[in-house]
């Protein structure tokens, strides 16, 4: 039978085959390389189609059912998908730039490396989705469910999660600059930062640390200086950015000194929501100072 695609305005004709069904055609088109910009697709069933590079920008496929397609590299911006299925699909790579994606269902999907700066995904379902080093500037995720979702290295500056579940969700080394996470449920500070108990932070020879003169004893942010104290982003300064043990020595195993430290009870503390695993504080106490080199106690060098 005769398959037409049209756009969704002014319904031009963008493709046409003699095909067995709908997913046949569309992936002829794409696999053409035809421009299927504007296209009319909503409530289209293409579950498990190969559609990797396609030109979607600004398509209708509203309710279209696109569970386990492979869509990788495929632009989507502006492109209207609300409520639709994309369960298990795989949309990495993908651009879907401004595109509306409200109440669609994303479960297990994959958008790793993804760029959905200033879309619409208003409660969403985002169940254990993989959005490693996604883009989502200015996003909208109003009330979308992330739970079990990896995020990690994602970039949400300036999106908007208020009302969000993120049960279960992986956030290392996202950016939640400026982001807004009011009602946001689920959110977990997983180092557990508490003023009074003890850390590690590695220094430099003489045991400086960007521009500060530490010694053994208290230490404190230098006078006039204000606390970075917005735990929506990962490495604020100023502040006295501390770990555990084993963490400084795989991020910082060049710096020759470590030192054992502890939290004043009235120190400030920053712990991110989206940390790589150090947390910073306006104050800290410095217990004992070790080389990194031989493990000797070198303390009384830096009264």
């Amino acid at each position: 039978m005769k398959i037409e695609i049209t756009h969704r305005y002014s319904n031009e004709i963008l493709f046409s085959i003699e095909s067995g069904s709908l997913k046949l055609a569309v992936e002829a088109a794409v696999k053409s390389k035809a421009s299927l910009n504007g296209a009319s697709l909503d409530g289209a069933s293409l579950n498990g189609a190969s559609l990797n590079g396609a030109s979607l920008d600004r398509a209708s496929l509203d309710r279209a059912s696109l569970n386990g397609a492979s869509l990788n590299g495929a632009s989507l911006d502006r492109a209207s998908l609300d409520g639709a299925s994309l369960d298990g699909a795989s949309l990495n790579g993908a651009s879907l730039n401004g595109a509306s994606l409200d109440r669609a269902s994303l479960y297990g999907a994959s958008l790793n490396g993804a760029s959905l700066d200033r879309a619409s995904l208003y409660r969403a379902s985002l169940d254990r989705a993989s959005l490693y080093g996604a883009s989502l500037n200015g996003a909208s995720l109003n009330g979308a469910n992330l739970y079990g979702a990896s995020l990690d290295r994602a970039s949400l500056y300036g999106a908007s999660l208020d009302g969000a579940s993120l049960y279960g969700a992986s956030l290392y080394g996202a950016s939640l600059d400026g982001a807004s996470l009011d009602g946001a449920k689920g959110m977990v500070k997983i180092m557990g930062v508490e003023a009074g108990n003890y850390y590690w932070k590695r220094f430099d020879k003489g045991l400086n640390n960007n521009g500060y003169q530490f010694k053994v004893g208290m230490n404190s942010l230098r006078e006039g200086e204000v606390f970075a104290s917005d735990d929506r982003v990962a490495c604020s300064s100023p502040g006295f950015h501390f770990a555990s043990r084993s963490w400084c020595a795989v991020n910082y195993p060049q710096r020759p000194l470590e030192a054992h430290i502890r939290i004043p009870e009235d120190a400030q503390i920053n712990e991110p929501w989206a940390t790589d695993g150090k947390a910073s504080a306006d104050k800290i106490e410095i217990l004992q100072v070790f080389d990194v080199a031989t493990g000797e106690d070198v303390t009384e060098k830096y009264r």
